[in-house]
């Protein structure tokens, strides 16, 4: 399926119904450089909630995967667009009265920004090892940003490509550098009202579980912290990108029962 931005891009998409009416969906927003499966986890996820009687519509972000647009032009505000026609097709298309908004590590932080902003549209909250504070991780962890200027090299790399390679799998260009430094949404979850369910690897070295434990407190509504003890960042043991180790799988599964069973209970 495909869903239209406000931009007029097409974003691919995975509409998974669970065979039953249902009063209950949710939309899963994956992480910055991979595509709308996450690896399979959310694949798997979308079966278990399906299996709980839940729907959900899982879309590859601008720039990823089957989605049109450019990695190099993606910036926050464009997904909070995009999350918000995402939640209107996911309302209309299977009836749900109740919506959840689902997002992981990149994908984390936008979505309780988009909580904060639009607290009519969400009727729950989930984040995984989410990442709450872009300029952390874009601009003051790296090495060619100094007291927040980009130096000369990878200056004259972004003037000549039009993007720095922020990961392998993930292209970073002006427009997002320049949006870390305002958009900010760990400042801002004193204004998410929808309960929040937030799931994190003590091991995380990618977002450091440090940083879900600070933000408990700061939501404006009550906010669940599980920890999944020994896990890595995506609920996996180290370097397991295809998520093949039993025990990584043993984590997912864990995750996605845990999810199901939040998002079911009544509020």
């Amino acid at each position: 399926m495909s869903v239209r931005t406000l931009d007029g891009l097409h974003l691919a998409g995975t509409l998974v119904e669970s065979g039953q009416p249902t009063s209950r969906a949710v939309v899963l927003v994956h992480g910055g450089g991979v595509t709308r499966e996450e690896g399979g986890f959310f694949t798997r996820l979308a079966a278990g909630l399906a299996d709980a009687g839940v729907a959900s519509l899982r879309f590859d972000l601008r720039g990823h995967g089957q989605s049109e647009g450019r990695q190099e032009e993606l910036t926050l505000s464009a997904i909070l667009n995009d999350i918000r026609v995402v939640l209107a097709h996911a309302r209309e298309a299977t009836g749900a009265q109740e919506v959840t908004l689902l997002g992981a590590s990149f994908g984390g932080g936008i979505c309780a920004y988009y909580a904060a902003q639009r607290p009519d549209d969400v009727s729950r909250l989930v984040l995984f090892n989410p990442q709450l504070d872009y300029k952390k991780r874009t601009i003051d962890s790296r090495a060619y940003w100094e007291n927040d200027y980009l130096q000369e090299e990878a200056a004259q790399q972004l003037a000549s490509e039009g993007f720095i390679q922020f990961t392998p799998t993930l292209k970073h260009g002006r427009p997002i550098f320049n949006e870390v430094f305002w958009l900010r949404p760990h400042e801002a979850l004193g204004g998410v009202q929808a309960p929040t369910l937030i799931v994190h690897g003590t091991k995380d070295t990618f977002v450091p579980i440090e940083s879900s434990r600070a933000a408990v407190e700061q939501f404006g509504g009550p906010c669940k912290l599980v920890e999944i003890e020994g896990s890595q960042h995506g609920f996996a043991v180290h370097d397991d990108p295809q998520y093949l180790d039993p025990q990584s799988q043993e984590w997912q599964a864990f995750v996605i029962r845990t999810v199901a069973e939040w998002v079911t209970t009544p509020l």
